[in-house]
């Protein structure tokens, strides 16, 4: 098995080599380094954005905004299927609004919502991140929720309070599959997040710096950024297929 994992890795390694030195070709051999700039000069920018204070502080701001955004949904999403469990109809009113969310293009969105919102375009990312992240974390909650019925059944059988039971065995069984929730959460919001501020014009976030280097012509910075944001993504992804597979083991 761990041969296996090691084999995959040099593959992946060796493309990803493969890739930055036809991207380092192409560079040399490109007669405009302004929109093709040295992959050392982009490696320089990646190390600027960690060296300045403001970018850090930029970045891990952006971060929160995520997390704030993945909570609320988390907290939404239970407290509607909490009701819907009361309510038999709950459902059909939900859905339909779950739907238009999921279907409404959130580039569209964030261009209207900069209209309107023109004067309070901070909270348009906010808007925009959760219209896209509160159908998958709602989809992945109702998952989380339903468990097998014969399990129900045992657990009813059982001796203990009611918050025991919930406590020691249906919590367990729920919180796995929140997790990957909450991780396939942070990689989509980081891309919905920076693209939505980017739109609004959002003052001292990702967006703006990535704007103000398209304006100044600054490639580099801009495919810094991009970098830097795809090896986030992919270490949430990472994870998630890391707890995916332990959780086959476990079940």
């Amino acid at each position: 098995m761990k041969s296996s994992s090691y084999k995959h890795f040099i593959v992946s390694f060796t493309v990803i080599i493969g890739l930055i030195v036809i991207y380092e070709i192409i560079s040399l051999t490109s007669k405009n380094n302004l929109f093709i700039p040295d992959f050392l000069d982009i490696l320089k920018n990646i190390f600027n954005i960690f060296k300045s204070g403001k970018d850090v502080l930029i970045l891990l701001k952006t971060i929160l905004k995520i997390l704030i955004v993945i909570i609320s949904s988390f907290l939404i999403s239970i407290l509607i299927h909490y009701i819907s469990h009361i309510f038999k109809y709950n459902k059909d009113i939900v859905n339909p609004l779950i739907f238009i969310i999921k279907a409404s293009p959130f580039a569209i969105v964030s261009v209207y919502l900069y209209i309107l919102l023109f004067n309070n375009k901070e909270i348009i990312p906010y808007i925009v991140s959760f219209m896209v992240i509160f159908p998958l974390v709602y989809d992945g909650v109702g998952g989380a929720l339903k468990i097998d019925k014969n399990i129900i059944e045992e657990v009813k059988m059982l001796k203990g309070s009611t918050l025991e039971k919930y406590k020691e065995v249906y919590l367990p069984l729920a919180l796995p599959p929140m997790l990957i929730t909450f991780l396939q959460s942070i990689s989509l919001g980081v891309k919905v997040m920076v693209m939505s501020e980017y739109i609004a014009s959002v003052n001292n976030s990702i967006g703006q710096i990535i704007n103000d280097a398209k304006l100044n012509l600054d490639f580099g910075v801009i495919l810094a950024w991009l970098i830097l944001l795809v090896l986030i993504i992919v270490m949430f992804d990472v994870l998630v297929s890391i707890l995916k597979k332990k959780l086959n083991k476990i079940y």
